[in-house]
């Protein structure tokens, strides 16, 4: 990652200053989402030294030059407050000196069918603790579809299912588990206090 940051235009040169071994720790397959993603291993301790809740959005058109197939492929970023969190990128020997950037372009994380028919079990409601609610995104496990409400970071998330049942996801060690069995109650309580995201996500990393 670090090579095609060096080539992309001046506005993103946040992305050079945060790819380094310091911050961005490893990346491995984000078993929660379809084959091909990735998300990257964070310094959580140097996370708000780049974080700029401004930037939300996939950079696309991306593409590199592999020569063992003699095409370019395509290479996608997400970027989540600034950070790089994950990206997509197919199998292949790069050649960091043939670029494409011509078709670079950001997109933003819009209402998909999936936002609009979660948003329905919301019924309007809104918490500055989660994620923008009907702004998420959808992720698969064990065949089931689930919808992240907060991203946790580091493969952790509180999502929920079609019924609107909230659940903690954890990959290290592995968990899932129901923490309500109403979205809209659990909304509620998080914003009353009744329910600290903070401090239930400290007792499950306490237990690895």
């Amino acid at each position: 990652m670090e090579g095609i940051a060096k080539k992309l235009p001046k506005k993103y040169s946040f992305l050079q200053l945060q790819i380094n071994k310091d911050f961005i720790l490893d990346s491995v397959p984000n078993e929660f989402l379809k084959s091909g993603w990735k998300r990257t291993i964070l310094n959580q301790n140097l996370y708000p030294s780049y974080r700029n809740n401004k930037i939300n959005y996939q950079l696309k058109g991306i593409r590199v030059y592999d020569p063992s197939e003699d095409k370019l492929k395509e290479i996608e970023l997400d970027l989540y407050e600034g950070i790089l969190i994950g990206y997509k990128a197919q199998e292949g020997q790069f050649d960091l000196d043939r670029i494409d950037l011509d078709h670079l372009k950001e997109c933003e994380f819009s209402p998909s069918q999936e936002d609009l028919k979660y948003q329905k079990l919301f019924e309007g409601k809104k918490s500055d603790y989660l994620d923008p609610l009907g702004d998420g995104y959808e992720i698969q496990l064990s065949g089931n579809n689930y919808y992240v409400i907060k991203d946790l970071e580091d493969g952790n998330y509180i999502s929920i299912d079609d019924k609107g049942k909230v659940y903690g996801m954890f990959h290290d060690p592995y968990l899932i588990e129901m923490i309500n069995e109403d979205v809209k109650e659990f909304i509620d309580q998080v914003n009353t206090g009744m329910f600290s995201i903070d401090k239930y996500y400290k007792s499950k990393l306490d237990r690895s």
